[in-house]
């Protein structure tokens, strides 16, 4: 089943995994309302549609300030966006999705999937954040840090610290990445997911 990025940021809250203040419009007037309902700019307005590789499509762009984000929606909703992903036919953006910018100082990559050669779920994590991650393992596998998790008993402590140990984070920051990678595992298990990816994950100047 493919869902939205909105979706699956509804289903990461619910989860208490932390996601940018947003929300879902299918008019430019309701792109300028979410972005007026946050603290302040400035945003980011994303279409959304089934597929990566949108804002190389120029389905994402900057707005300072709720009237831009109106402006910017408006060029984006209705438009056919052609990412690498959907093949020249392209797709019909239909929604954007309007978020709070972020403040990034780094980004990494983290993943869960199925190995179906060890019957459980593995979790990687990459210092190569917002690459696409066969691209990583294609040029540098070394990046990858993966832990698989055995179903009786549980993603472990050590496990969560060596994937963030492993791929550099600072160590003020492991209490806020353990409990991150502990409740997307828990969405991962608990929605029977096959694949759940978070790429970019950042860490943001707060």
């Amino acid at each position: 089943m493919k869902i939205h990025e909105y979706q699956g940021k509804e289903l990461l809250q619910k989860f208490k995994v932390p996601v940018p203040a947003g929300g879902v419009a299918e008019t430019p007037a309701e792109a300028r309302r979410v972005a007026e309902s946050m603290e302040a700019g400035p945003f980011v307005v994303k279409a959304q549609i089934h597929a990566g590789g949108r804002g190389k499509g120029g389905g994402i762009k900057p707005a300072a300030t709720p009237e831009e984000g109106e402006q910017v929606a408006a060029q984006i909703i209705g438009m056919t966006l052609v990412p690498p992903q959907t093949g020249p036919e392209g797709r019909l953006v239909q929604k954007v999705l309007v978020e709070q910018a972020q403040d990034i100082i780094r980004e990494y990559y983290l993943g869960i999937v199925i190995d179906r050669s060890l019957s459980r779920p593995v979790i990687m994590m990459s210092s190569a954040g917002g690459m696409e991650i066969e691209e990583v393992a294609g040029r540098t596998p070394e990046l990858i840090i993966k832990e698989a998790v055995d179903p009786a008993l549980g993603l472990l402590p050590f496990q969560t610290r060596n994937l963030a140990f492993g791929v550099g984070l600072p160590p003020e920051h492991l209490r806020a990445a353990s409990a991150f990678v502990i409740n997307l595992y828990k969405m991962f298990g608990s929605l029977d997911c096959s694949l759940a990816e978070i790429n970019p994950l950042v860490l943001t100047g707060s």
